[in-house]
C-alpha cells in the first residue's frame, strides 16, 4: 500500500499566491545564476592563491572516541502567562565500532526554562541556549574522565558560545522571573555567574588534549578579508563565508589550514573582521601609504575583537590582564577544513590543545558520512538528541495537565495562564 502524498507549503496556498511565487521563484533563479557564474570566474584566480593538503588516512589502530551534543526547543512555548523552553544534552562512546554507552545512566541530562511572557523572548532564548552549552560541556569533561577516551567530538566550536552574552551578561535572574531547576541547583543569580562556569568548562576542554570541535554553522569570512587586504575594494570579495568558498575548491581527502594563507602570526578571526568592520577601516587607511595599510586596518581589528571579547567574556571592572588573557584564549583555537565527502561542504575543525592533529584527521576521514561530509558520531548523536519543534509546547501541555489534575487550582485560571498567545493559530 502507498504512502499518501505529503501536502506542501505551497500546495496550501491559494492558487494565485501559488502562481505569484513560482514566477517568483524564476526571477530569482535568473538572479542566482549571474552570481554564480560572476563567482566561477573570481574562485578560478582563487584557486592560484589557496594551499591544500593531502589529510593522512590510515589509522594505525581503533580508537575510543566520545562525542557529546545537545539540544534546546528551536521553537519556545508561547503561553498567556508563560514562555517555556526545554534542552538537554547527551554524550556517547564508541569503542571501534561498538557503541558501549548504552546503558550509561550519567549519559543523559535536561532542563526546562519558564519565563513570564512580559519579559524579553531574546533574553530567554540566550540564557536557555547557554544552558543547554552548560550541559554539553559537563558532559563532555565526564565522559572524557569516566571513558578515558582518545579523541572527544564536541558539536559547535569551542567558544561560539560568547555571541551575545553581553546582552545577559548583567541580568538578574529574579528581576527576568527565570525558573529552572538548573539556574537553582548551580546557583546561578546574574547572566554573568552561567557564561562564567560555561568559559572555564570550554577551557578545560580546550586544554584536556583529546577534544575536537565540529563547527557545522560557519559565519567567518577570513578568505574574503584576505581578498579585501590585497584591494581595499569590496569588489573584490566574493561576499561568501569561508566554508562556502572552499565547498567550490577542495577534493575530497584534502585540508585547508588558514596558516597558509594567512601566515603563522596572523588569526582568522582578525581577516573575517576586515570585513566586517570595512567601513570604519577604509576611513583609517583612506590617506595611508599602501605599505602601511595593512598593519593598521589589522590593529584596528584587534582592537574590536579585544573590546567585543571582553565585554561577553569578561566580569564588570576587570583588569586589563583578564582581559588580554580572555582575549589570547579566545582566538587561539587551530582551526581548518577538511572535505570529507564528494558531495558534501567541508568539514570545520577546531583542534583543543595537545591534540595529535595527524590522529584526529585520520580518524575523521575513516569515519566520514558521505552524505553529510561529518564524522559519523557527529550525525549519530545528533539523530539521538534532535529536538521537535512541538516539544516545548507538548512539555507545557504536560505541565498544564498536572495543574488541572490539582483540586487546590481554579480550572479556568489554569486554562487561561497556558492559552496560546494567538488563539487563531496552534503553537
Amino acid at each position: 500500500m502507498s504512502e499518501p502524498e505529503k501536502e506542501t507549503a505551497f500546495s496550501k496556498l491559494p492558487p494565485r499566491l501559488q502562481e505569484l511565487f513560482f514566477e517568483l521563484a524564476e526571477e530569482a533563479s535568473g538572479w542566482v545564476f549571474k552570481v554564480l557564474r560572476r563567482e566561477d570566474e573570481r574562485l578560478g584566480e582563487l584557486r592560484q592563491s589557496l594551499r591544500f593538503r593531502k589529510a593522512p588516512r590510515d589509522l594505525i589502530r581503533d580508537l575510543r572516541i566520545g562525542v557529546v551534543d545537545g539540544s534546546l526547543s528551536p521553537k519556545l512555548s508561547e503561553r498567556l502567562g508563560f514562555r517555556i523552553g526545554v534542552y538537554a544534552a547527551t554524550y556517547m562512546v564508541l569503542d571501534g565500532d561498538k557503541i558501549i554507552t548504552d546503558d550509561d545512566e550519567e549519559s543523559m541530562e535536561s532542563g526546562y526554562l519558564i519565563a513570564p511572557q512580559t519579559g524579553s523572548p531574546l533574553h530567554t532564548r540566550k540564557i536557555l541556549s547557554l544552558l543547554a552549552t552548560f550541559l554539553e560541556r559537563k558532559l563532555a569533561l565526564q565522559c572524557i574522565e569516566k571513558y578515558d577516551v582518545d579523541l572527544m567530538l564536541i558539536d559547535g566550536s569551542f567558544y561560539g558560545f560568547r555571541t551575545r552574552c553581553s546582552e545577559i551578561k548583567d541580568k538578574r535572574i529574579e528581576e527576568l522571573g527565570l525558573k529552572g531547576p538548573d539556574l537553582e541547583r548551580l546557583e546561578i543569580m546574574v547572566g554573568w555567574d552561567l557564561i562564567d562556569k560555561i568559559y572555564e568548562l570550554s577551557k578545560k576542554l580546550r586544554d584536556s588534549g583529546k577534544t575536537v570541535a565540529v563547527i557545522k554553522r560557519v559565519r567567518t569570512a577570513a578568505i574574503d578579508g584576505w581578498l579585501l587586504s590585497r584591494t581595499w575594494s569590496l569588489n573584490s570579495t566574493l561576499n561568501r563565508n569561508d566554508r562556502a568558498i572552499l565547498r567550490r575548491l577542495m577534493g575530497p581527502g584534502e585540508y585547508f589550514d588558514y596558516a597558509d594563507l594567512l601566515g603563522d602570526g596572523s588569526y582568522y578571526l582578525h581577516y573575517s573582521g576586515l570585513k566586517g568592520w570595512f567601513h570604519e577601516i577604509k576611513k583609517k587607511i583612506s590617506r595611508k601609504p599602501e605599505d602601511e595599510k595593512l598593519r593598521i586596518a589589522l590593529e584596528h581589528v584587534e582592537k574590536k575583537l579585544r573590546l567585543q571579547i571582553a565585554t561577553d567574556l569578561c566580569p564588570q571592572g576587570a583588569c586589563d590582564a583578564l582581559k588580554d588573557a580572555t582575549y589570547r584564549e579566545v582566538i587561539s583555537p587551530k582551526r581548518l577544513y577538511v572535505k570529507l565527502s564528494p558531495h558534501a561542504a567541508p568539514a570545520c575543525i577546531e583542534f583543543g590543545n595537545g591534540v595529535d592533529q595527524d590522529l584526529a584527521l585520520s580518524y575523521l576521514q575513516a569515519s566520514a558520512n558521505p552524505a553529510t561530509g561529518l564524522p559519523f558520531p557527529i550525525d549519530l548523536i545528533d539523530e539521538l538528541v534532535s529536538f521537535d519543534r512541538k516539544l516545548a509546547s507538548e512539555f507545557a501541555d504536560e505541565v498544564e495537565a498536572r495543574l488541572l489534575l490539582r483540586s487546590d487550582l481554579d480550572v479556568d485560571y489554569v486554562y487561561g495562564e497556558f492559552e496560546s498567545i494567538n488563539p487563531q493559530k496552534p503553537e
